[in-house]
């Protein structure tokens, strides 16, 4: 993302005041195939549709389009070797009834469910995202240039989940003729105060106006966005849609709750369990926290080195049952009095009230840990 103001300020995109904004469906497409030549294809179906492209014009495909043309099917039974296989990071993972659902950041850069690997409109098994999808934006766009000769932008969109909301929407993941984002700082508002802040996601806009008309069942894979004054640019000084996505520094949410108390416990990813889509019960809950702190942390050296030859057995966990405030208590305690064994328990009991503090997040699981001395072993 710029973090930077430009050295000129931009103007909005706007509506024309005369037309408003359109936006019109490219009719008759028809299946597309490996091979084919998609800027041909939409010309002949922008015909059909009589939709001639005018200067300024926007055109709004969809990315399956893409994928399709450049054979990008696999079969169904394929789909968790893909998923791996176009997997940047895992962000995390959730079960529902039997199937695992991946969270994952894909080669493009958006974080999407399943690597964006999807089987809608797509007869012939299940269709992966382009590799470089701003790249296939602009190669379409200088096709459609070249036999139109007109001043064009492309973007190429697909459906998503979005953080903190319900129900999906299609953004952008390729664009090129455009600012994907249409950085406002240092230009005022319509009471002439300063923007400080404000950067426009302005190719997912145009992406969520298209699927108004596109739908995910209508058979319009393509649509026309025209009046919007000023969106597109010259080739040099456009902004890809990669710029959409928050990496590194600037994803404040690299995981969520539960995964990241996890990384933070030293938990490897393959050591991790997977929760449910659905709330799960407090029992489950507890039985994750607890595995969660007896497993080894694989990031760092453990805190307290014994000198002893002799090795620490685990700490014991034990369940006194509810206590009168209706809290359950767990008493963990070490296997003998060797310092090494009390300094074993602490390290466990942190871990499990961590782990438990992890589950509480978004709901309170009603669970205490306290650390008491080992039990009177009795003389025979």
């Amino acid at each position: 993302m710029t973090t930077t103001p430009p050295a000129e300020p931009v103007g909005p995109a706007q509506p024309s005041a005369s037309s408003g904004l359109r936006v019109l469906p490219v009719v008759g497409l028809g299946e597309v195939r490996a091979g084919d030549d998609v800027a041909a294809l939409l010309l002949g179906a922008l015909e059909a549709s009589g939709v001639a492209l005018s200067d300024d014009d926007v055109l709004c495909v969809s990315t399956k389009i893409i994928s399709k043309t450049r054979g990008l099917v696999i079969p169904a039974e394929g789909k968790q070797e893909a998923i791996a296989e176009q997997t940047v990071r895992l962000v995390a993972r959730r079960r529902h009834v039997r199937t695992t659902t991946s969270i994952v950041e894909v080669p493009a850069g958006p974080v999407m469910a399943a690597a964006g690997i999807d089987g809608s409109n797509s007869p012939g098994g299940l269709l992966l995202l382009p590799g470089d999808p701003d790249t296939e934006a602009e190669e379409l766009r200088a096709a459609l240039v070249r036999a139109t000769g007109r001043r064009l932008g492309v973007v190429l969109s697909d459906t998503s989940s979005r953080i903190w909301r319900v129900g999906v929407g299609d953004i952008a993941l390729g664009a090129a003729g455009l600012r994907a984002l249409e950085d406002l700082r240092g230009s005022t508002d319509a009471d002439g105060r300063p923007l400080h802040v404000t950067v426009r996601a302005l190719a997912d806009e145009i992406s969520a106006a298209a699927d108004l008309v596109k739908g995910k069942a209508s058979g319009v894979p393509a649509v026309v966005v025209r009046g919007l004054g000023g969106v597109v640019v010259d080739p040099a000084d456009a902004v890809p849609a990669r710029a959409l996505s928050r990496t590194g520094e600037d994803d404040w949410f690299r995981r969520p709750s539960l995964e990241s108390v996890w990384q933070a416990l030293g938990i490897a990813a393959e050591d991790e369990p997977v929760a449910a889509m659905d709330p799960e019960s407090d029992a489950l809950r507890l039985h994750r926290a607890i595995e969660i702190a007896r497993t080894p942390a694989r990031t760092a050296p453990r805190p307290f080195p014994s000198t002893s030859t002799t090795p620490s057995p685990a700490p014991i966990l034990e369940d006194e049952g509810p206590g009168p405030t209706g809290r359950l208590a767990l008493v963990v305690r070490p296997h003998d009095d060797r310092g090494a064994s009390w300094a074993a328990a602490g390290e466990f009991a942190e871990r499990l009230r961590t782990a438990i503090g992890a589950e509480s997040i978004a709901r309170d699981l009603p669970v205490d840990v306290r650390v008491e001395g080992p039990r009177a072993r009795m003389e025979p």
